[in-house]
């Protein structure tokens, strides 16, 4: 009786991670720079090491998310855009796995709860809200990772330790949050000091972890790139900026609470049974960090806490069990009812936002043939170099770290805010078209510059081209949602199979 509940739990939360991935109607600002990569690697062999995407000086490029680009292309090209959801709803349903095995572990463990697995998946799904994501693979390896490193701890002399690097092999080459895996094991080691526990395998598998690092495309080069891509400073990148930033503080309020709560649980119970378990401390406390510092990487310290404090929680609501019991059962009907409802919440083909990509506004390039050099907004150069390229090079995408110096993103911050000088950048760099959002200061600035034409206004963005080059008339787009969602993944790209070369 007790596996086959088991089964039906895992069932549902399966069918529930593929309802909550239809919730979502937004595709990943970068989804599409990573398609890029894997339509090169899978059609033409090429894994390229330098840009060819962009007009703007650039470093040797470090691609630490290839591999997610391979699977994503792979997955679109076979299974289409409704593959995609399929993979992310995988990836958020083996998260869920690993933390129920990680609950299982503890001593005199409870039995997995559909209505606490339900609201980790909620919360968890609403701190993802984009569809799949490369750091989708890491929140995955990192519940693998804790759960391995917590069956050793806890049950000891498990041969799944030594699985360890060959796991780094693969998520180094997907994407590189591989470093929280390496932290990871870090503070098992540091926990083991505390608690007296054998070292030598930990550390002899750290180190393993460290050498395999080696084993991608860059090689060596590549540890370099990683180092400071990680210990980079990214204030202007909204993600990566701190929850209690005004703009994400309301945003990020309840998951934080809800962690929050959960750890304090456990401080709580340490208190009264004087009970110090340091390795279970560590981690807690330094993925809560690591969280509220940015708020990336909340999902982790949601992970943690929710697997490993799984004692903790179940004896706050140990008074209440009958109640619970009859909540429990009332859970599997409302998320049979939420299943049934996965075709009508988000039908499979592709999610075309016309408030989150400039649709219009690169349709009105296409159709009217304008070619050259075209700055846009950070976020949105992943999509239009995915449907321009090569008639249209960008200024600057969301690689950021991995392709562009620092120097080049700042300077489109002060162009978009029209600082003072901000016209050297089209002298400086070559630039044919300018396409501000119309929330910006320099689209309320070119409006009455006598070196630009204001010819397309769209939803999001202007576009503005140089004085002199705007023709006498242009075709204008009037295409309905579905054309959209019909070529929202079409591209010169991938319709001509046009060959880079380097």
């Amino acid at each position: 009786m007790i596996l086959k509940r088991k089964a039906v739990i895992y069932l549902l939360l399966a069918l529930f991670c593929l309802f909550l991935g239809c919730l979502s109607i937004n595709y990943d600002y970068d989804l599409f720079a990573r398609l890029i990569v894997g339509e090169r690697f899978i059609e033409d062999g090429i894994l390229p090491f330098k840009d060819f995407l962009s007009y703007t000086p650039t470093h040797p490029w470090y691609d630490h998310e290839w591999g997610s680009g391979v699977v994503f292309y792979v997955v679109l090209k076979y299974l289409g855009s409704g593959g995609l959801l399929l993979l992310h709803s995988l990836l958020m349903f083996g998260i869920a796995y690993f933390v129920i095995k990680i609950q299982a572990l503890q001593k005199h463990a409870y039995p997995v709860s559909l209505i606490f697995m339900g609201v980790f998946l909620y919360t968890f799904e609403c701190l993802n809200p984009s569809l799949i994501r490369c750091h989708m693979f890491s929140f995955f390896f990192f519940a693998v990772f804790l759960y391995i490193l917590e069956k050793n701890r806890l049950k000891g002399g498990t041969k799944l330790i030594w699985t360890l690097p060959l796991l780094i092999v693969v998520w180094n080459n997907l994407h590189g949050g591989v470093v929280s895996g390496l932290g990871l094991i870090f503070m098992y080691i540091i926990g083991a000091v505390f608690e007296k526990r054998p070292l030598k395998m930990l550390i002899a598998v750290l180190g393993l972890s460290f050498a395999v690092l080696m084993i991608n495309p860059y090689g060596y080069k590549y540890l370099d790139f990683l180092f400071s891509a990680t210990t980079k400073n990214r204030e202007y990148i909204t993600e990566w900026q701190s929850i209690f930033r005004k703009r994400h503080f309301l945003v990020y309020l309840p998951a934080g609470l809800y962690i929050l709560f959960i750890t304090g649980l456990n401080l709580r119970n340490i208190n009264k049974t004087k009970k110090f378990d340091m390795t279970k401390i560590i981690v807690l406390l330094s993925t809560l960090y690591l969280g509220f510092a940015h708020v990336k990487l909340l999902s982790l310290a949601l992970i943690a806490v929710s697997a490993l404090c799984w004692q903790d929680i179940c004896k706050l609501v140990k008074p209440l069990t009958k109640w619970m019991k009859k909540i429990e059962k009332m859970c599997y009907f409302a998320l049979i009812v939420l299943i049934c409802l996965i075709p009508i919440s988000s039908p499979l083909y592709p999610r075309a936002n016309f408030y989150k990509f400039p649709l219009y506004e690169i349709e009105f390039l296409l159709i009217n043939n304008i070619k050259g050099n075209i700055i846009t907004p950070f976020a949105l150069g992943s999509y239009t170099s995915y449907k321009l390229y090569p008639n249209n090079l960008i200024y600057i995408d969301g690689r950021y770290e991995e392709v562009y110096y620092d120097k080049e993103f700042l300077f489109q911050r002060q162009v978009w805010r029209a600082e003072p000088n901000w016209q050297d950048i089209y002298k400086k760099y070559p630039t044919e078209i300018l396409m501000p959002d119309k929330d910006s200061k320099l689209y309320e600035v070119l409006q009455n510059n006598s070196d630009w034409v204001h010819i397309f206004d769209g939803r999001l963005c202007g576009i503005f081209v140089k004085k002199g080059c705007e023709k006498k008339s242009y075709l204008q787009p009037e295409y309905g949602l579905d054309y959209y969602r019909r070529t929202m993944f079409s591209s010169k790209v991938f319709g001509e199979n046009l060959k880079w070369k380097p």
